[in-house]
């Protein structure tokens, strides 16, 4: 019988460790990667938003030495508010669903009436003008916006932000229920639970530090590149902060799981030995 009750504990705790990863999982990429507010922040803190402007700014510069025009006709027809602003609808496109397109009337408004301030526009150029002030919009479209699939993309979102969903509550529900058992199970011995959560959350931490250091030993993620170095860059950002979530995960699960052990240890050295005998009787 102590066998049967020992296995049923072991599975119990196995169950136990199983969700408490999956919470620990889900509540880190739910809260990071899943989360728009998360992203922008890190794209404010990485500077992000600068360097794509600067970006749009050099390659609209790549334009006009081909089309022969002075430098002067880019002077302010983008702002990094703009820039910013696409982005970020972009963004929401993805996340939320929209479906809202960048508009560049206010860059083709800009490049046009510096243009005409130059007096360079006349019937025999206006076609070649307006094929240059076409390729400057087409162009900053292409370096803000690096995909056209935002619906498809927000589909998939939506799916995994669903199943994460039921996947979370179905995982607190076990957790609940394993504990719930235990707590049945050692109904003699109240401590014993102490224990048991605490190999739990000692199994949880192993798991969290072991991802951790193949992480970081096997992937070089400063070395990550997309796009460009302006992508690049945010993106290497949000995976270390995953990366540190992870440890931090590791490191707490480690310090509470050692603190629960020690704690039953001590109830165990300090009671009667007699009364101990007792109760397991």
């Amino acid at each position: 019988m102590k066998i049967i009750i020992n296995l049923i504990k072991f599975a119990l705790i196995t169950i136990l460790t199983i969700c408490m990863i999956s919470v620990a999982i889900i509540t880190t990429i739910s809260s990071t990667v899943l989360n728009q507010n998360f992203v922008v922040e890190k794209l404010e803190e990485s500077e992000f938003y600068t360097e794509m402007y600067e970006l749009v700014k050099s390659n609209f510069e790549n334009y006009i030495y081909q089309s022969g025009l002075d430098e002067v006709v880019l002077e302010n027809i983008c702002t990094k508010e703009k820039v910013k602003k696409d982005i970020n609808t972009m963004l929401t496109n993805i996340y939320k669903g929209t479906n809202e397109k960048i508009d560049t009337t206010e860059i083709k408004t800009n490049l046009d009436s510096n243009i005409q301030e130059l007096g360079v526009k006349n019937t025999k150029n206006e076609k070649a003008i307006n094929e240059f002030i076409e390729h400057i919009c087409n162009e900053y479209k292409d370096t803000i916006v690096h995909t056209e699939y935002e619906g498809k993309i927000n589909n998939i979102y939506s799916k995994v932000v669903k199943i994460f969903g039921k996947v979370y509550n179905a995982s607190l529900i076990t957790i609940g229920v394993s504990i719930v058992l235990l707590i049945v199970i050692n109904i003699k011995r109240a401590s014993k639970n102490i224990q048991d959560i605490g190999i739990g959350l000692l199994a949880t931490a192993t798991f969290s530090l072991t991802a951790y250091n193949t992480i970081v030993s096997k992937i070089n993620i400063e070395g990550i590149k997309i796009f460009n170095d302006t992508y690049s860059n945010i993106i290497v950002a949000i995976i270390q902060e995953i990366v540190g979530r992870i440890f931090s995960i590791g490191i707490g699960a480690l310090v509470v799981s050692i603190v629960l052990i020690l704690i039953y240890a001590v109830i165990v050295a300090v009671k009667n030995p007699n009364e101990e005998t007792i109760t397991e009787k």
